[in-house]
């Protein structure tokens, strides 16, 4: 489990799902997380989506959907794209209403 630290922590890397899939790896000792479902309350960007696929994640969850960043179906999806030797099940819109409004909270919260 982990949140969003890019601004707390100066790094444009520190986005929950990488933070989530770094502690995962060290958990289970495995870079390969093959027995996982990855949560987000955000659609994950693209540097998220190539983590999640050299990761193995065989299946992730995401809230919101983002038009501007989204790859996992918005822009383009990588989590689900055919000429990488990983795809994802992928499910989207779960409790989209409520994590729209937590993303709104947070980002006003940071300006």
């Amino acid at each position: 489990e982990a949140h969003n630290r890019t601004v707390a922590d100066a790094d444009a890397t520190a986005h929950a799902e990488l933070l989530t899939i770094r502690s995962a790896s060290m958990v289970q000792g495995d870079w390969r997380l093959l027995d996982t479902t990855l949560y987000v309350t955000l659609e994950p960007c693209a540097m998220c989506a190539g983590a999640i696929v050299l990761s193995r994640i065989p299946r992730v969850v995401y809230a919101a959907s983002d038009p501007k960043a989204g790859m996992a179906g918005s822009l383009e999806n990588l989590l689900q794209e055919p000429r990488l030797n990983h795809r994802c099940e992928l499910t989207s819109g779960v409790r989209a209403q409520e994590s729209t409004e937590l993303l709104r909270v947070f980002f006003q919260s940071l300006r």
